[in-house]
């Protein structure tokens, strides 16, 4: 039942023993002693009021009689069960409670008016605290807590789902400040319900959780929720430490109590509102003078002239540039001024035109317009007018005027100098530069199709800025039109437009006036078309010696190609017959050599037809190929060359059949293969990987050879696929292999493109489209 148990013999039970029960057990047997303690005791009990249970070995006249004459309210003859004892006690307690509340019952009736007239006197000092909330709660839980006749007091608010007791008294105390979750306590369930609830007893109501009521010593709690504005904000709960020790009469007090509270809270929140309005307020006035002062600041410390016009045409508003250009004082009335007291009346009526033009259009305007200064100087003046409005809606003219005078003159003079040159310059072929100690001043077209740009990218920049790295140091003395008076010198510079191209130029300067200062021209004849000729020229040749070298390399390597073709078709002949004499496995080993040493000989037969095929077209006609079969094949011939430099990976997935010929196929991949290799030092084949892929994208198969060797800068990468490019040694490579490999690609609608990364590797991929049979048969 919750309860303490004290136990204590004769003597030992005292008066401040009794003072700590509520309930007094006692036996027969100490009783009939009658001693003086006896009697003492007796009287105490009566004074405290305390229940007191008789336990009695029997039902003899003597135990029960000596149990009555003690007082006591009741008795329990042996055997004494626990349920008994508890049940009797219950209803002893019970007793009690009914009969102390029939005797406060008229005590009662005469406080409630004491009650009302408390909680009036409350609400008078509510008002006398103003609107300090913990002053008010603190009130409100001291006046909760008397009124009540509770031992604890406390005003807890909801923050999220957490209730923060703000306020704690009495045996409350220890708990303020501190954060419970809304939904374990019954204070919680009555704020979630909304609902007054009230407990008699802690000890028998489910609602309660009993480890805190009595860690607190709680027995009876009344919780009432704190509302705002319709809105459960909080609580107001008293408590005390015996059970039914709250009436009807404290529901309704504290129904009051709270209500006084919500409305101070709602009183408090609502002049915090009106507080924080008017800081808000305070701060948008402060902001609107700072920013009317930087507004200020702004149109006073620009070089435009800013004005302002009614539509009767009077000036509302100047800045100080236009009271400076006019020669007004600081501080002038500027409305009660003419615009003729101003400027001549020509140009009042010209701008009164504008400015009437601006009010009907309502549309902002650009013009300009020239406004002498009052010593009589023209001044240039680009005005841009706009319409603006005040807060009743009234329309004012904005205008804003830029001194564009030295711009004026500017494009005067620039007008005169494309005068004089357009004629003779624009219409000529050779790209002509003009500059004055490094930026260039003009560019005819010629000049703009040179080097890829438009002149207003051009006029202002270095011509030495799209000279080529290589040439800046020779250029620059050629540029500068310093090789005699009049003279000129003519040199071959490779330049480099944006886009990366290289194009190559003779070039000549020539000192000489522009503009009425000195400068100089440089002229530029562009050489690439003819260097490209003579570079076709040159290859031409030498594919036309190599040409007739193939055709006689190929004759005397066809003869006796054919005999080992034919040795070999015997050797395979004979082994076949002699098959049964070989030992197990033998003859598979055999066959295997054979096929491979047939293979190499047919590789030596294609390798014959390619150098036919560079020297003269190729009629061949594309058949289907399965590349799986190509990359097989060109590995089990690449394999002596790769094994020792590096590990082969071979990522192989079904693709479909492509359109070419299997052995030209073969060779490409090949010779890819070998070329990987040879990037690759040899000796550690562990540390470094070749990597053989086949897979589909798009309808088409696509073939990657990718290797960790030692990659290429980027101007050997853009001329691998060259005829004769080679970065081998001299007698170790010829420079047609790629560009074979590209020929044969690109013969049969396909493409062939590399990536490499300095010192990380190079990757070639290969793009095939996929075999289709209506197309092959029209091909």
């Amino acid at each position: 039942m919750g309860h303490d148990v004290v136990v204590a013999a004769g003597p030992e039970v005292t008066a401040a023993t009794i003072s700590l029960v509520d309930a007094l057990v006692v036996g027969s047997e100490l009783v009939r002693e009658k001693s003086e303690w006896f009697n003492q005791l007796r009287a105490q009990i009566r004074a405290a009021e305390v229940i007191v249970l008789g336990m009695a070995p029997s039902t003899s006249d003597e135990e029960i009689s000596s149990l009555l004459e003690f007082g006591v309210d009741d008795y329990l003859v042996a055997p004494f069960h626990a349920a008994d004892v508890r049940a009797r006690i219950e209803l002893l307690e019970r007793r009690s409670y009914a009969y102390m509340r029939r005797q406060s019952h008229e005590e009662s009736a005469r406080g409630e008016i004491e009650r009302l007239a408390a909680i009036i006197q409350t609400q008078n000092d509510i008002a006398l605290a103003g609107l300090d909330l913990d002053v008010v709660m603190r009130l409100i839980a001291e006046r909760a807590m008397i009124l009540c006749g509770a031992g604890g007091a406390a005003v807890g608010l909801i923050e999220g789902e957490d209730m923060y007791f703000r306020i704690c008294l009495g045996f409350y105390s220890h708990v303020q400040g501190v954060r419970l979750p809304i939904r374990s306590t019954m204070a919680g369930a009555s704020v979630l319900s909304g609902d007054v609830m009230r407990t008699d007893d802690t000890e028998r109501d489910p609602r309660v959780n009993k480890n805190v009521s009595r860690n607190m010593g709680i027995r009876s709690m009344l919780n009432v929720p704190l509302k705002r504005d319709n809105q459960t904000v909080g609580l107001l709960s008293i408590a005390s430490q015996v059970p039914y020790a709250f009436v009807d009469s404290d529901d309704r007090t504290m129904e009051l109590m709270a209500g006084l509270l919500g409305a101070a809270m709602g009183n408090a929140a609502e002049h915090a509102a009106k507080q924080a309005l008017m800081t808000e307020v305070a701060s948008i006035v402060t902001a609107l003078q700072e920013s009317q002062h930087l507004f200020d600041s702004f149109l006073n410390n620009n070089p435009a002239l800013a004005y302002m016009k009614d539509e009767s045409g009077r000036r509302v508003f100047v800045n100080e540039p236009f009271r400076r250009f006019f020669g007004l004082t600081t501080g002038m009335d500027v409305s009660a001024i003419p615009d003729e007291q101003l400027m001549p009346p020509e140009t009042v009526v010209h701008l009164r035109e504008q400015d009437e033009q601006a009010f009907r259009s309502g549309q902002p305007t650009v013009s300009e317009s020239m406004i002498p200064t009052p010593d009589g100087e023209p001044r240039h003046f680009l005005t841009y007018r706009f319409i603006a409005r005040d807060s009743s809606g009234r329309r004012f003219l904005g205008c804003v005027s830029f001194d564009i005078t030295e711009r004026k003159a500017a494009e005067g003079a620039l007008r005169r100098s494309e005068e004089s040159f357009r004629a003779l310059i624009e219409g000529s072929p050779e790209a002509i530069f003009v500059h004055r100690g490094g930026p260039l001043l003009y560019v005819n077209p010629s000049a703009c199709a040179f080097l890829r740009l438009q002149a207003n990218e051009l006029v202002g920049r270095s011509l030495l800025d799209f000279v080529h790295p290589e040439d800046r140091a020779v250029a620059a003395s050629t540029l500068d039109g310093m090789a005699g008076r009049g003279g000129h010198r003519v040199r071959e510079i490779r330049f480099q437009p944006p886009d990366g191209s290289v194009v190559t130029a003779e070039i000549s300067s020539l000192r000489l006036v522009f503009a009425g200062q000195p400068a100089t021209l440089v002229t530029a004849r562009d050489l690439t078309e003819r260097k490209q000729i003579q570079a076709r020229l040159v290859v031409a040749d030498r594919l036309a010696s190599v040409g007739t070298l193939a055709a006689g390399v190929a004759h005397e390597i066809n003869n006796p190609l054919a005999f080992v073709i034919s040795n070999l078709s015997f050797l395979t002949e004979e082994l076949h017959a002699l098959s049964a004499e070989l030992p197990t496995g033998r003859l598979d080993e055999l066959e295997e050599v054979l096929e491979e040493t047939n293979e190499g000989v047919n590789r030596v037969r294609l390798i014959v037809q390619d150098l036919k095929t560079f020297s003269r077209g190729d009629e061949e006609q594309p058949t289907s190929v399965d590349l799986t079969r190509v990359i097989g094949s060109a590995l089990s011939l690449a394999r002596g060359e790769l094994r020792h430099r590096a590990t082969l990976v071979k990522d192989v997935s079904d693709v479909p059949l492509v359109e070419g010929s299997e052995a030209r196929y073969c060779q490409v991949v090949l010779n890819l293969l070998i070329n990987a290799a040879h990037a690759i030092a040899p000796g550690q084949p562990d540390k470094n990987e070749i990597r053989v892929s086949l897979r589909t994208e798009n309808d088409h198969a696509i073939i990657e050879v990718k290797d960790t060797g030692c990659g290429m800068p980027p101007e050997v990468l853009s001329r691998i696929f060259d005829p004769f490019f080679t970065t081998k040694p001299v007698g170790v490579g010829t420079g047609l292999g790629l560009s074979i490999c590209h020929g044969i690609i690109t013969g049969f609608g396909g493409e062939i493109s590399a990536s490499s990364e300095l010192g990380k590797g190079s990757t070639f991929r290969i793009s095939l489209p996929a075999y289709h049979k209506a197309r092959l048969k029209a091909g």
